[in-house]
């Protein structure tokens, strides 16, 4: 019995149920005694930890949906450490459950879920947890917009949600009184799906930054052309004045080669007749204020320029 036990721990970060243990074939006594001679440890009621395994987050938000029953999933700030959402610290032990508990859990954030479908939810890390698009509507709920906004930027860039699939996921949940889901729709609106287009978080901060400070929205990942040749595609444009932005995070211009090419790339703009400024990682996330100063200058002077 403790070897099936065992394997079936296992699979859960090392916890078993009071009722899988039952199924196993033990008793509540044989249970009881395990608990009491520290064989298991008790982590909720009816969740035991049966393993040597060290205590950890992840374990502990196993634990919670355990003992949250069948259909709990880790939500809100607990699916975003899960997925690694940029600007969610992991710590949070937060789950969604369809049904009301009749017991509390301990240390455990518990929303209720009318509309909780099997559709809305995944695994990661082996813990049940909602899919990307859900936990950004429900992160609205419980984190600020701003947090909500870093988040968005994060898993446009690295594909795990699309534009088009949040705004169906929100036009899917959303209801009258809805927490969380007007942030995200907010979000969505004042950008319009163009401004979303970006390769990177560091592209989509920019943006931010244009928008919090006042400036026009530039043209996004736009092609140069000379004489019918692409030239460069650059990160954000005003074509009207031949004024081009690059963003550089650190990760894409470590190599000889890439340094080289952009020094290059650079030139023939130059040489086309255009303006270029770049900014780093820490000019974008440290200096916003400084950054957006800078590129009004130069918007004045070009302007100024061209009109004479």
């Amino acid at each position: 019995m403790d070897r099936h036990i065992a394997q079936v721990a296992e699979t859960q970060l090392g916890l078993v149920t009071h009722g899988q243990s039952l199924g196993a074939g033990l008793s509540d006594e044989a249970i009881e005694w395990r608990v009491r001679t520290g064989r298991w440890q008790r982590r909720h009621r009816g969740v035991y930890a049966v393993t040597g395994l060290p205590r950890s987050w992840e374990q502990d938000l196993m634990a919670a949906c355990l003992a949250g029953g069948s259909g709990a999933v880790a939500s809100h700030r607990s699916a975003a450490g899960l997925w690694a959402f940029d600007g969610i610290p992991r710590g949070f032990v937060e789950i969604s459950v369809a049904r009301p508990l009749c017991h509390r859990l301990t240390g455990v954030v518990v929303h209720r879920s009318t509309d909780l479908v099997r559709s809305a939810s995944s695994t990661r890390a082996g813990i049940p947890v909602t899919s990307p698009m859900r936990t950004l509507v429900d992160l609205g709920a419980v984190m600020p917009s701003w947090a909500v906004e870093t988040a968005l930027d994060h898993v446009l860039s690295r594909r795990l949600v699309t534009v088009a699939g949040v705004r169906r996921e929100l036009d899917a949940l959303a209801r009258k009184g809805r927490r969380g889901a007007g942030v995200l729709r907010a979000l969505l609106d004042c950008r319009g799906d163009a401004c979303l287009r970006t390769d990177s978080v560091l592209e989509a901060r920019m943006l931010r930054i244009c928008r919090e400070h006042g400036l026009p929205l530039p043209v996004t990942q736009y092609e140069i052309r000379v004489g019918g040749r692409l030239l460069a595609r650059v990160d954000f444009a005003f074509p009207e004045i031949r004024l081009a932005i690059e963003v550089d995070g650190y990760e894409h211009h470590a190599s000889l080669g890439a340094f080289q090419h952009d020094r290059t790339r650079q030139n023939d703009l130059v040489a086309a007749g255009w303006t270029v400024l770049r900014f780093t990682w820490d000019d974008v996330t440290r200096h916003p204020e400084r950054v957006a100063a800078h590129i009004l200058r130069v918007l004045g002077a070009l302007s100024r320029v061209q009109h004479g």
